[in-house]
């Protein structure tokens, strides 16, 4: 990895999206690192997280892969999604940027020296962590014991085992959640300003890392002879809670109907005159298997994921769909939105919606999953019932709207009634992700093969039958740091498996 990702330019750090350019450092140097202070390069590293992982285009593949979403047909299929055929170059800005926000975590670290500030420490350690496990579900093996070290001349860090990484991880989310616990009376405040996910309230923060940790250890729960480390893990921390109904993890610096001040996934779509962007809503469309799935249940979230057709109709296509003849756009619900202040709660939103990084519902379901496995305390159904319920708060829906859908006579939907409640639960909430949390859908499925009725691309000449398990190792990496990744081994998109999946 060069000099670049691991070197902190602030000025291009904030530069780098269009959301950024309300998040100003003009007042110090923005060459010299050592001279911004926390408080104010946080803010800035947070909406570029936020910016990046709420960019659809980052994440099309998931979406397209896995049915929920489709490519208009008044467009050429990129052969790339509908063939299988990942390039180096596929989505390697996620890779860059993730490092380079990284390091913009360890200046935090290294401004921050009083005893008092330690809450800053704490939140750039989580942060972190969230970044780099990121990279390992995407990647496998990346730089990490080495990472972030070009100021003592490391230019080509070595990449690590995603299993040491993971575990890892793990324990520097354990040690910023002590940090936290262990914050002095006269800690300083972390005002709303700077900390622009929670308003500086640092108990919200050991619960977002400690649901982060049970992410993870869910993660390997298919992984035999595993249980025993994943239990002992969340036994260290299990006092400290999770994030519960209203407590999700959401960034907003304070989107504004300006253009680069808007919501980053709004702004994919929409212009601040309401106008749709070039290849915004007439490029992407529903997924068949969405679409299908959400009928078959009933949901009204359907309505709120999509745009009826026509009347209270909708379909989704299938990608790289040849045979049948691939609906007409017309034929084809597009993604939901509606003008104004009635955009509240559809997927596309309105300009002003705070970017998630992590739900409240994402997290209610993990741990739904996670108390059915025996590894927390909690009723699996209630858990369950509570993540749907604030999915539908979330979709502009009500509790009662909530409740009429998971206490229905489905197997699908209803807790009692389903055979197998992990596969319940793993169902409902690649519904209640979409648009929402991409990677954790990708995650999801590789690690557990939920949902099961995803059509693959039916493309004549896709290199597979199903889609690839990973992302390519940028081509930056392999021109400037070729001996690391060599040594990595032969990577192929199809089976060189993330270490968790067991399948």
């Amino acid at each position: 990895m060069n000099k670049i990702i691991f070197t902190l330019l602030i000025s291009f750090a904030l530069l780098g999206s269009s959301c950024s350019k309300f998040l100003s450092v003009n007042e110090v140097n923005p060459n010299s690192a050592s001279q911004v202070p926390a408080k104010l390069l946080l803010p800035a590293v947070l909406n570029n997280i936020a910016v990046s992982m709420n960019n659809p285009r980052n994440f099309d593949f998931v979406y397209l892969w896995h049915g929920l979403w489709s490519i208009s047909t008044g467009y050429s299929q990129p052969s790339s999604l509908v063939q299988y055929r990942l390039l180096n170059s596929s989505y390697s800005g996620l890779f860059s940027s993730s490092y380079t926000f990284g390091q913009n975590l360890v200046e935090i670290e290294k401004a921050t020296t009083d005893p008092k500030d330690a809450g800053y420490v704490a939140i750039a350690m989580i942060m972190k962590a969230y970044l780099l496990a990121n990279i390992v579900d995407m990647w496998g093996n990346a730089p990490y014991s080495e990472a972030f070290k070009a100021n003592e001349g490391i230019l080509k860090p070595k990449y690590d085992d995603q299993k040491v990484i993971y575990e890892d991880l793990v324990l520097k989310l354990d040690a910023a959640i002590k940090m936290i616990k262990a914050l002095p009376a006269t800690a300083t405040e972390i005002p709303a300003s700077s900390d622009i996910m929670f308003g500086g309230d640092m108990s919200l923060w050991a619960k977002f890392a400690n649901t982060l940790k049970l992410r993870m250890l869910v993660h390997q729960s298919g992984m035999a002879g595993r249980d025993a480390y994943i239990k002992t893990a969340i036994a260290t921390t299990a006092s400290t809670g999770y994030l519960g109904a209203g407590e999700g993890a959401m960034v907003n610096p304070g989107y504004s109907n300006s253009s680069g001040k808007m919501n980053p996934f709004y702004e994919t779509f929409y212009t601040v005159s309401g106008s749709s962007q070039s290849d915004g809503v007439s490029y992407y469309f529903a997924g068949k298997n969405a679409t299908d799935f959400m009928i078959s249940t009933s949901d009204l979230r359907i309505g709120r994921f999509f745009l009826p057709v026509t009347g209270t109709t909708f379909a989704g296509n299938v990608l790289g769909v040849t045979t049948p003849a691939p609906l007409a756009a017309t034929a084809t619900s597009k993604l939901g939105y509606l003008s104004g202040s009635t955009g509240v709660g559809y997927m596309i939103g309105t300009y002003d919606k705070s970017a998630p990084i992590l739900t409240d519902f994402e997290s209610l379901l993990i741990q739904a999953e996670a108390a059915e496995r025996g590894y927390i305390t909690g009723t699996g159904k209630d858990l369950y019932q509570a993540g749907i319920t604030q999915s539908y708060i979330y979709m502009g829906l009500t509790a009662t709207d909530a409740t009429n859908f998971y206490t229905g006579s489905l197997s699908t939907v209803n807790y009692d009634l389903a055979p197998n409640k992990i596969n319940l639960i793993l169902d409902q909430k690649y519904v209640s992700l979409n648009g929402v949390a991409p990677l954790e859908i990708w995650t999801d499925y590789r690690r557990s093969g939920r949902p099961t009725f995803i059509t693959f691309s039916e493309d004549a000449n896709k290199a597979n039958p199903t889609p690839p398990v990973r992302l390519l190792y940028p081509q930056r990496e392999i021109s400037v740091n070729n001996d690391n990744v060599t040594a990595v081994g032969t990577i192929n998109a199809f089976t060189s498996k993330i270490f968790w999946q067991n399948r």
